[in-house]
């Protein structure tokens, strides 16, 4: 029998100590017949590693390697023998996690607040899949800058621009349409070239008034 802090069916604290370890042993009743652990013990030989003059350490450390490590005023430490890890920083009010390889968060909601500045960084490639829709709302600019090719594909696309539209084009344009419809409500339409600008229609090409 080994004592713990608590114990009952299908709960309770279960530590229990390793073959070869020193215990401390009572006998109930004083009965040798009936002896059950206190607890165990380090010694000269068997000592945890975490021992500091300030008494700051208190740590739950397995064989293998996991560890709980409670720094007084500090940190809390949860870490496995792989290098998983979670590092609650108490000093600078900070939480660190991190996975040698992958991390994997499941849940039916999920809502992050992030009352500053937020920055993801990968270092590969990067996929976002939406069963229905996507809302994105921005208080301020934005700006996305692509090194190499953009491919953007949809069943239809409707752009509001509320102020004015600019676009350059350091290469060539080309666009194909089944239809196409240029509207100025309230001006004019210039079309500008360095050389020579060509209005061509298959049947014919007109140019009206209105």
């Amino acid at each position: 029998r080994l004592l713990q802090p608590h114990s009952g069916s299908g709960k309770g604290f279960y530590f229990v100590p390793e073959i070869g370890e020193e215990v401390l042993v009572g006998f109930q009743g004083g009965n040798a017949e009936k002896p059950y652990v206190i607890g165990t013990q380090y010694n000269g030989k068997e000592k945890s590693g975490y021992a500091d003059k300030e008494n700051s350490i208190k740590a739950v450390h397995t064989r293998s390697g996991h560890k709980l490590v409670f720094t007084e005023d500090e940190s809390i430490l949860i870490t496995d023998k792989s290098g998983n890890e979670i590092l609650l920083d108490t000093k600078g009010s900070n939480i660190t996690i991190t996975a040698p390889e992958t991390m994997t968060l499941n849940a039916k909601n999920l809502n992050i607040n992030v009352s500053q500045n937020m920055t993801t960084n990968v270092g590969n490639n990067m996929i976002t899949n939406v069963t229905n829709d996507t809302t994105i709302s921005i208080g301020g600019n934005h700006q996305i800058d692509i090194e190499k090719d953009h491919q953007f594909s949809s069943k239809n696309y409707a752009q509001k621009v509320e102020g004015d539209k600019i676009i350059d084009i350091f290469g060539k344009l080309d666009e194909t349409t089944s239809e196409t419809l240029h509207n100025a409500k309230d001006g004019n339409v210039t079309i500008k070239s360095a050389g020579i600008s060509k209005l061509l229609g298959e049947i014919d090409a007109k140019v009206n008034k209105s």
